[in-house]
């Protein structure tokens, strides 16, 4: 079917009907023997090729159509060949963001495909977690009706409380095809209420089948994504470290919080910032000689001179980096009421004022080879580059970034606010981002980014782990190419990072 013309969007095309009627099983499904109820349907503007390939996203990515959904585990699957028929099937463990509120879940998926209509089957299954049950390769072939569950309070609370849900692709001759989503219920007596219209299940089905569009119109339309997560730190790893850290640390500091701000944004921001950072210092630096302390900052790498948090505030990702076991310390201008309490167990924080004189000499007292860090630094951003410049141990001490220099990129700034005739003004935070890149770039940094996963709309992190001298970095290209590229990423990610932003705002 040709799309449809005029630059329409997919939500102005979406035209979605409750029909909330019984329906026939897919014969060949795994749940043939029950009742389906047919819950939504609305026309396809659309091909079914970009339908399926929605539907093989969502299979290994469930966190698409759910924000509760952490992400799953494929534990086998199968693809077999022909034209019709079973197609593809798999089992996969849903893993939920709350670990301490809801269990994980088993479910098999399979996709099968017809002349006239194709159809992707979710089968709901039992309960399990990824601390009490391995992954199990072979568990398709073993699967059997006791690992289906029997009534819908058996059903984690993040899936809906259904046998099955099944993704219909219905084509008619000369007419528009349907997308339809059914749902196969325990009991069409007990649940009716949540099955009508306005039910939790006719909501969460309706989602489901605006999701569907979206993702299928958009994969019709070639529609890529502005932002593209977990670059520099693999996106398991940190979903993981970051639940642990969340785990073992959230409710104490939750409880012991003593200011005025909100307790929950700072906590969980700086647990992800935190699980962020330890995965990114153990790929940069060496793991230490083994030893019996359990914490993850003695058994992993950390930077040869601790870290320093450069306009700390209240010290709370000081303290959390502290009680992993990374050497380091934070420093602002003033105490808060938080650092007496963190101070009891040892972090260190320091009252200090940084001397932007002291900064352009090479003459700031930081250790030699530490890791700054400019959390919501505010006015000490723009000096992180440059502090960090004096700190390499293998640079030697001099001046990367003089007084003409700042100044000259903080005109450029200025001028990037104001709208001339022939072009239009940027916004305050593209030009602040393309400010703050100019400075690592004229501070000799390879300078890379990261949109990270922390429930903050100002959630980017601008990295420097590499120096490039006044030659060109070792084995690349000349630095006046080094630069002209370096420049090129910022103006790229300086676009990036306002179309992210922008979405919140």
């Amino acid at each position: 079917m040709p799309l449809a013309s005029g630059g329409a969007s997919a939500r102005a095309l979406f035209a979605p009907q409750f029909v909330g009627t019984e329906t026939p099983a897919t014969h060949e499904a795994p749940l043939a023997d029950v009742q389906w109820l047919r819950m939504v349907q609305a026309p396809a503007p659309y091909a079914r090729e970009n339908w399926l390939a929605t539907m093989h996203e969502w299979i290994r990515h469930p966190e698409r159509n759910s924000s509760s959904i952490r992400r799953c585990e494929v534990w086998a699957e199968e693809a077999h060949e022909g034209a019709e028929g079973l197609q593809y099937r798999c089992i996969r463990r849903l893993l939920p963001r709350r670990t301490q509120i809801d269990r994980g879940m088993l479910q098999e998926c399979a996709i099968y495909t017809h002349a006239t209509h194709a159809v992707v089957v979710y089968t709901t299954l039992r309960s399990s977690d990824q601390a009490s049950e391995a992954a199990d390769p072979f568990f398709l072939a073993k699967r059997s009706s006791a690992d289906a569950p029997q009534r819908p309070d058996e059903v984690p609370y993040y899936h809906p409380a259904v046998r099955g849900v099944a993704f219909h692709f219905l084509v008619h001759p000369h007419e528009v095809p349907q997308v339809c989503v059914d749902f196969a219920p325990f009991s069409l007596a007990d649940q009716h209420d949540a099955l009508t219209e306005n039910g939790r299940l006719g909501r969460t089905a309706l989602s489901l089948l605006r999701l569907l569009h979206q993702h299928s119109y958009g994969h019709a339309t070639d529609y890529t994504k502005r932002v593209v997560h977990d670059v520099l730190v693999p996106r398991d790893e940190y979903q993981d470290l970051y639940i642990a850290l969340r785990t073992q640390y959230a409710s104490a500091l939750l409880e012991s919080w003593r200011e005025v701000t909100d307790p929950k944004k700072h906590v969980f921001e700086d647990l992800g910032i935190a699980a962020y950072l330890m995965l990114l210092w153990r790929d940069m630096f060496p793991a230490p000689a083994p030893s019996d302390d359990a914490r993850r900052g003695r058994r992993w790498g950390q930077p040869p001179g601790g870290f320093v948090d450069v306009g700390c505030g209240n010290g709370l990702l000081v303290h959390i980096l502290h009680l992993e076991g990374y050497a380091g310390y934070g420093i602002d201008a003033r105490a808060r009421k938080s650092w007496d309490l963190y101070a009891e167990q040892g972090t260190r924080l320091t009252v200090s004022l940084l001397d932007a004189p002291a900064i352009l000499r090479g003459d700031a007292c930081l250790p030699t080879g530490s890791f700054l860090i400019g959390n919501h630094a505010d006015e000490l951003t723009p000096w992180i580059p440059v502090l960090a410049s004096t700190r390499m141990p293998t640079v030697p001490h001099r001046t990367p970034c003089d007084a003409a220099q700042l100044l000259s990129a903080t005109l450029w700034f200025a001028q990037r606010l104001t709208k001339s005739p022939d072009e239009h003004a940027h916004s305050k935070h593209l030009a602040y981002y393309a400010y703050i890149s100019r400075l690592h770039m004229q501070a000799g940094w390879c300078m890379e980014s990261e949109a990270l996963r922390i429930p903050s709309t100002k959630n980017w992190a601008l990295i420097g782990r590499w120096r490039v001298d006044a030659t060109g970095v070792p084995g690349t290209v000349p630095r006046a190419r080094q630069w002209t590229a370096l420049a090129a990423h910022a103006a790229s990610l300086a676009g990036a990072m306002i179309a992210h932003t922008g979405a919140h705002e």
